[in-house]
């Protein structure tokens, strides 16, 4: 593990409102992230996408939730970080064979 959330912000046991338990949740998610060390393209557009802003760049101690940010909080460099973006795109294409393979089954 390298890094850590933010724990600065004390959350009530019995949370008080709806920033109280989304602050908690996605305190929750941060660490699932650093117990499975899953640090990947993939995680940061999730966070992005569906994380209140606010709330993750609070927990993760950035003021903004960018690519050189989540990196430097990741522990990881950026170019392992583009490295392994390039590397799940050439994955998850497969060059000259069609993904459904139920033409195989019409052939006489």
């Amino acid at each position: 593990m390298t890094a850590k959330v933010n724990s600065d912000y004390p959350c009530l046991i019995t949370p008080e409102s709806i920033k109280d338990i989304q602050q908690l949740a996605w305190m929750e998610v941060i660490d699932l992230i650093f117990l499975k060390d899953a640090h990947h393209p993939d995680l940061f557009k999730a966070l992005k996408g569906t994380a209140p802003r606010s709330v993750i760049c609070q927990l993760m101690g950035i003021r903004y939730l960018t690519i050189k940010g989540y990196c430097r909080f990741a522990g990881i460099s950026q170019s392992s970080y583009e490295y392994m973006q390039c590397k799940f795109e050439l994955e998850e294409r497969v060059i000259g064979i069609p993904q459904n393979m139920n033409w195989l089954s019409d052939v006489p």
